[in-house]
């Protein structure tokens, strides 16, 4: 389609570009979750296995094995793999599919990341 508008009114492909690459770029940012929602999922549906700091440093957490979602193991995840996770669960986590829509489990996914964003720290050893 995009083809046949340049052809009929002689305009170069390079005019169009910068026009689709706003729409891209816009795009992409309105898939994006929104953190401060995603902590108030966080805080109803993760935080008693993951802790509210996301260390997993729970007693349910601990029982089951929660991930410390700050460590370089959870930050080497992407995106689509921490989204499939709260989708569709991982060894003792259950899956939230089925009670989150998409668009809620994009937010949990950005809040993740920014829970990610506070360093984990060190372990001892």
């Amino acid at each position: 389609m995009l083809a046949r508008i340049i052809r009929k009114y002689k305009i170069g492909a390079m005019a169009v570009l910068p026009l689709f690459l706003f729409v891209f770029v816009h795009s992409a940012a309105a898939q994006a979750g929104k953190a401060e929602e995603g902590q108030k999922l966080f805080d109803t549906n993760c935080a008693k296995c993951h802790g509210p700091d996301g260390s997993g440093d729970t007693a349910i957490g601990k029982a089951v094995g929660a991930k410390d979602l700050r460590s370089a193991e959870a930050l080497k995840l992407t995106d689509a793999q921490i989204f499939t996770q709260i989708d569709q669960g991982k060894n003792n986590m259950p899956p939230f599919g089925g009670t989150l829509d998409k668009a809620k489990i994009e937010d949990l996914v950005a809040y993740v990341r920014a829970l990610g964003k506070k360093k984990a720290p060190a372990k001892k050893g």
